[in-house]
């Protein structure tokens, strides 16, 4: 399963989305699950990219073991924001936005990845 995670609300969300991409790459909990960082591609009434997206890819377990994972990792990196931001998980089932003021439970980044994944 494929998730994209974006950054908004931030002062520089092109530094947000790099922190969080060095982040889930030094996560040593995360071996199997693959990072990447790639332009966003312009929504249908922009001439342009305007941020970056993360692609993580969680392999065959899902939301499951490998989500629970990026879950927890999302959750301690957005506790170290001195920024309020918001995340943007889009799965094949949908899209969520979490507010960073209210993400301290993994809990709710795992049901937020279940919803976007349609499982």
């Amino acid at each position: 399963m494929d998730i994209a995670i974006s950054v908004l609300g931030a002062p520089d969300i092109g530094a947000e989305i790099r922190s969080l991409y060095r982040w889930l790459q030094r996560d040593d909990d995360l071996p199997s699950t693959t990072v990447r960082l790639a332009p966003a591609p312009p929504a249908p009434d922009e001439m342009g990219v305007v941020s970056d997206v993360l692609f993580v890819a969680l392999g065959a377990g899902g939301a499951g073991g490998a989500g629970a994972v990026l879950a927890r990792s999302l959750s301690v990196w957005i506790q170290h924001r001195t920024s309020d931001l918001k995340l943007t998980i889009r799965g094949k089932e949908g899209t969520v936005q979490l507010d960073g003021k209210r993400i301290k439970d993994p809990l709710a980044i795992i049901e937020a990845l279940h919803k976007a994944a349609g499982e």
